[in-house]
């Protein structure tokens, strides 16, 4: 397997990794926007301008396999911490095919995102897991953080 960084020419392939991602989890196409493939594609341009975005592609014999995608986190709250204390890094997408599920892609995936994460100095990386993902995440030491909902 090999693992590389993707390059500007193949986030068509990211954006639909994104997508697949969430069809995967059983959102239907009347819960998607419209517009969706162009918000990736935004928020892809932004994350490279703003927040060190890098993506990674798994392949095998050639051909893709999985991606994932991370940045610097942008906080939804005043950041009042010095980065040596906090500067998070957010692994915002994690796709693998589901005929190469369970070879390791995903993990394979994660530990290049958490190696970029650390490189630009993030101290933590942050990631929301869906149930199939939780034991990858796990093995590679993420522990549950508190995260409290209202449904509105």
């Amino acid at each position: 397997m090999l693992i590389r960084e993707a390059g500007r020419d193949e986030d068509e392939l990211v954006v639909r990794h994104y997508r697949a991602l969430w069809e995967s989890y059983g959102v239907g196409d009347e819960n998607i926007r419209p517009d969706a493939e162009q918000v990736v594609r935004d928020f892809i341009m932004s994350g490279r301008d703003r927040y060190e975005m890098a993506a990674f592609l798994a392949e095998i014999d050639g051909q893709v396999v999985g991606s994932t995608a991370c940045q610097l986190h942008h906080l939804p709250y005043p950041a009042v911490t010095t980065a040596a204390f906090s500067k998070y890094g957010y692994i915002w997408h994690v796709f693998t095919d589901p005929a190469a599920r369970r070879r390791g892609v995903a993990t394979q995936l994660v530990q290049r995102a958490v190696d970029h994460l650390r490189a630009i100095g993030c101290t933590k990386a942050v990631l929301h897991a869906s149930d199939a993902g939780e034991p990858v995440y796990r093995q590679l030491g993420f522990a549950i953080a508190k995260e409290m909902r209202l449904d509105l």
